[in-house]
Parts: C-alpha cells; structure tokens; sequence
C-alpha cells in the first residue's frame, strides 16, 4: 500500500495554529497569576490598613463608654449572731451611693444605719458609688414613727419624744420610763431651750437635741424595741454627763453577781456600783442600760419606781443604749459589746457602662467617624455580644455589601452600678 504524503506546507499551518493556542492560553494563565498575586500582595496591606481602622474603633468605643465605680468594704466584727440594727460613723462625702447587694439603708447625721443578719466573727459588707443614681427599695418595715413619737408593734414599744429628747416609753402595755433629763457639770439641759431635728424614714428615726453644751441624738430602728443615743461635744477639756430617768414597774435589778437583787418598792433604798451595764426587770419584760465602762450607776427605789443616775465621762462622741426586752437580764448581756465596725480602703473599679454604650449607640455616624479618625471612604460597624452570644447592642449604619469586611473581636468587660461585672464580646467590622 502506498502511504499518502502530506504537503510540508499543510503540516506547518496547522503547527503554527497549534503555537498560537498554546502562546494565548499561556498568556491568559501568566496574566492570571500576576493578577492574583498583585491581590495576594495588596491584601495584607489592605488587612493591615483596616486592622489599624478597627483598633481605633476599639480604643474609641472603649474610650466613649468605659466608667469607674468605687467600692468601699465594710467589715462588721460581731460578737454575737443574729439579725441586729448596725449604726457606723460614715465619714464620707458620698451622697449618692448603696450596699451592693441594694439592701435598704438610712444615712443620718454622719451614720449608716442598717439591718443585718450577723454570724460571730468577721462579716463582710460592701458599698459603691458612681455617676448612677441609687435607689433604695421600698421596703415594709415594723416601725411607725412621727416627729413625737416612734412605735414598734411587734415589740408592743413606743416611745414618745419632747423636743427631740426622750420624754417616756411604754412597753407591753405599761408606762416603763419617764423623767428622762441630761446635766452637765450639775446643770440641767432643758430640751425647751435646744435645736431640734427630727427625721424619720421606715427604717429609722431620728431624733437630735443640740444644746450649746452638747448634741444628744437618738435612734429608733424598725423592727427593735431599743433606743441607740449619742452624746457629741466640741469641749476640749473633759466633761461628765449624767443621764437620769424614773423608770416604773419592774420588781428586780442586776449589775453584776454581786450587785443585784429585788427591788424594795415599799421602803426608799439606794443602791450605787461603777459598771458598764445595768438592767431592771420583771417576771415578763425589762430595760438594759449599756453604758460606758467605769460608768458610776446609782437609782433609789420606792412606790414601785426607781430613779436611775447614770454618771460617765464624754468623748468627743459617747454612745449609750437603751434596750427593751422580754425575760430578764440575761438576754441581754451579750450586748455588753456585740459589734465592731471598721472600713476598708475605697477601690476603683473599671468596665463599660451599659448606659454610656447605649449613648454611643445612638451617635450619629459621621460624628463618630471624625471623632475616631476614620476615613470617610471607608465603612465599620460595630456590635456586642453577652456571655451568651446574645446581641445586646448593635450599631451598623450601612451595610457592606460585595466587599472584603474585615473583623475582629475582643473580650470586654461591662460594670453595673452595683459593682458587678460580666463578661461580653466586642465585634468589630470594617470594610
């Protein structure tokens, strides 16, 4: 068989078709890498440009809504355990402000005044204050108290006041004390010639007495039968004050093991010791007086009454309790020394502020945008996110449509007014 020959001249044409496919898809395929390598090349730059944007955004938002709360603890040293009325000296300027846990709390003539449940050795409490407003709950307490007169039903107490000075108390259903008078140096202060105040609240009442000489202020606490005193004075040299009163209807007293005994109600008789602690009582209910260690105590007995002088030495501020209470004395002799109270040192604290965010929130764009330095060209948004991944807030006013967006998250921190803090996350998108 003959083999046909093919022309020299075909065989170069269809070479030379063969070249130019391969030569253009070369090409296509050269510049198609190039093209994705100049892209390759710009996107870290483009990455890094954007990375610098969003930090800004971040320092911006955290600078826009981070606030400080401070938090001043509170340590009660107790003796005893138990739900007690606890007033401390507050010697703080601060006039917006509340335990952490929002307890109800009266704050009075320089003194926080509370109720707490205590256990014997150290308890901890907290206060905290912001730019927040606090308010307190509203709570139904066991006191009824007027500019006169303060009641605790639940204790079948009431005591009536004159002039912001403790005129007589009765309790379960009898006439208890009376004549209460206070001298200085052998002089009668009369409450007629004082500045009074009165200040009553749910939780407590106030009332205060200012005398040249000297301040006397009582408190009476929802839910106790007690009367809490202080006598304040500016003197630089030492006083005495004598704190005397009738009291009636109790048939015993006891002021220590070896100074007690009934009280003689048909013949006038005296008794006299130096003690911290005196109480008189009968076979349903009695009064403690908690006074001054080295206090000189004396009371006449006679016609079912006993006037009691108490007679101790003023400090700068001296606090002397008058406790009513059920059974004899010894429910209250624990009470001698309950409780110590001692701040700690006032610590800042720092997170986002869920209001100040919600403000951001609501900023208008451009503004944002000049403020943190982003160019107009460019686009972020913003938005964050609870422990949960619940969006909490989200601030996004254009969308980024076919485009690179660039992202990235960041832990933060949001502080309620309370002092309470709870982690979120930050995301943050720019384009």
């Amino acid at each position: 068989m003959k083999k046909r020959r093919i022309p020299a001249l075909h065989l170069s044409k269809k070479a030379i078709a063969i070249d130019l496919d391969w030569i253009i898809s070369l090409g296509l395929f050269l510049i198609y890498i190039g093209v994705f390598f100049i892209a390759i090349r710009q996107l870290p730059v483009q990455q890094s440009v954007t990375d610098a944007l969003l930090e800004n955004v971040a320092d911006g938002i955290e600078e826009s809504a981070n606030w400080q709360v401070q938090r001043l603890p509170l340590i009660v040293f107790s003796n005893l355990s138990g739900t007690e009325p606890i007033i401390v000296g507050f010697p703080y300027s601060w006039k917006n402000f509340s335990f952490t846990d929002n307890m109800s709390f009266d704050s009075k003539d320089s003194k926080l005044i509370f109720v707490r449940a205590l256990n014997p050795g150290r308890n901890m409490f907290e206060l905290v204050t912001s730019s927040e407003n606090y308010t307190i709950p509203f709570a139904s307490l066991d006191l009824t108290a007027t500019g006169q007169e303060a009641s605790v039903n639940s204790q079948r107490f009431s005591a009536k006041f004159q002039n912001s000075m403790l005129a007589s108390v009765g309790h379960f259903d009898k006439e208890r004390l009376s004549d209460f008078n206070i001298s200085m140096e052998g002089l009668a202060l009369r409450p007629e010639t004082a500045t009074t105040e009165a200040n009553v609240t749910a939780l407590s009442g106030k009332y205060k007495a200012t005398f040249p000489q000297l301040s006397h202020t009582s408190f009476v606490v929802a839910g106790f039968s007690r009367i809490l005193n202080y006598v304040s004075t500016d003197a630089k040299e030492p006083h005495n004050i004598v704190v005397s009163a009738t009291l009636r209807n109790y048939t015993s007293f006891h002021i220590n093991n070896a100074v007690s005994g009934a009280i003689n109600s048909s013949a006038q008789t005296c008794t006299a010791s130096i003690a911290g602690y005196v109480d008189f009582y009968d076979d349903i209910s009695g009064v403690t007086f908690i006074v001054p260690e080295g206090t000189n105590i004396s009371f006449c007995s006679g016609n079912s009454t006993a006037r009691l002088s108490l007679d101790f030495a003023m400090k700068n501020e001296t606090r002397y309790d008058i406790l009513f209470h059920s059974g004899d004395f010894n429910s209250t002799l624990k009470y001698v020394s309950p409780h110590k109270a001692a701040f700690g040192i006032a610590e800042n604290i720092t997170g986002i502020s869920k209001a100040l965010y919600r403000k951001l929130n609501e900023t208008d764009y451009d503004a944002l945008k000049g403020s943190w330095s982003y160019p107009s060209s460019k686009e972020f948004a913003f938005a964050l996110y609870d422990a949960d991944g619940v969006l909490a807030f989200n601030y996004q006013p254009k969308a980024p449509g076919v485009t690179n967006v660039f992202a990235r998250e960041k832990d933060v921190f949001v502080l309620d007014k309370y002092g309470l803090k709870t982690k979120h996350k930050l995301r943050i998108k720019g384009w």
